[in-house]
């Protein structure tokens, strides 16, 4: 069954791997991977996620991991709090078509992300209550942030560093921007041989573009990577404590990947200012 296409306010995709789907309050895209019995119990994903453990709950969003006819997913509200908020995603594509747009897109440039099975909005009238996206959950997976004692130390720092700008090459080369590459969304995938593989997490600040990026836009995810690599390693035990040479070590590398020169001022710039920036809680 190949997807039916959207009117704008449904919003629109030409992935023949999900279908139109709508009831009486929900409507969007649902994977065809996803079955009838499963796709009845989303119907109601506030009662999903009020009988499930949290993993967050804030005024913009609310997640936990559900289970639907047997299998374990990982289920986001998108909240709309206030008027002004319901009102501008009323109008607009709302997060997760824009999380689904993205992972499409990364899976296109082979990055690998948690496959979507659903992005579904909530309307009262002509006014967006609440999104949802509906996407696997991966028990076992670690991010960087969970493994980083594997991560640093002259060799394995040179791997990391090799590996994770190979995959901001393919995505920034692919035209998309993560926005948020720091080491708790970078899910970290152990083989067989001892070696890894590096996926991403948190497509919520994705943007994707119609050419590759320019330098400019490259530099920004470079930047948050550098920074939070820098501050996981900070208060451990094998901190890194020159800043300067961990970005020219990223830098260096991405440019011989790349072939695209991010200049070092910017990058040092944004990665000095993200590395001290103390964050509202």
């Amino acid at each position: 069954m190949s997807s039916q296409k959207l009117n704008t306010e449904d919003h629109s995709s030409e992935s023949s791997d999900f279908r139109f789907f709508k009831n009486s309050s929900l409507q969007g895209l649902v994977s065809l991977k996803l079955s009838a019995k499963a796709l009845e119990s989303l119907q109601g994903p506030d009662l999903l996620l009020q009988d499930t453990k949290l993993d967050k709950d804030s005024s913009s969003t609310t997640a936990g991991v559900v289970e639907l006819d047997g299998k374990k997913y990982f289920l986001k509200r998108y909240n709309n709090k206030n008027f002004k908020k319901k009102l501008k995603n009323s109008v607009r594509k709302t997060r997760p078509f824009r999380v689904l747009k993205t992972s499409q897109a990364l899976s296109e440039a082979g990055v690998f992300t948690p496959e979507i099975y659903a992005a579904l909005n909530y309307r009262r009238g002509l006014l967006l209550e609440s999104s949802y996206l509906l996407s696997s959950y991966m028990q076992s997976a670690k991010t960087a942030g969970q493994m980083i004692e594997r991560l640093v130390g002259e060799e394995k720092r040179a791997v990391f560093t090799e590996k994770v700008c190979q995959m901001l090459v393919k995505m920034h080369d692919a035209g998309i921007l993560h926005g948020d590459v720091k080491t708790s969304n970078i899910i970290v995938k152990p083989n067989d041989d001892d070696t890894y593989d590096l996926g991403l997490l948190d497509l919520d600040g994705s943007h994707c573009y119609t050419e590759a990026l320019p330098a400019k836009k490259r530099s920004y995810d470079l930047a948050r990577l550098i920074s939070s690599y820098f501050r996981t390693c900070r208060d451990k035990p094998f901190a890194i404590k020159d800043l300067d040479e961990l970005i020219d070590c990223f830098a260096q590398k991405y440019f011989a990947i790349s072939g695209i020169d991010i200049p070092r001022e910017r990058l040092m710039k944004r990665s000095k200012y993200l590395s001290s920036r103390v964050r509202k809680k």
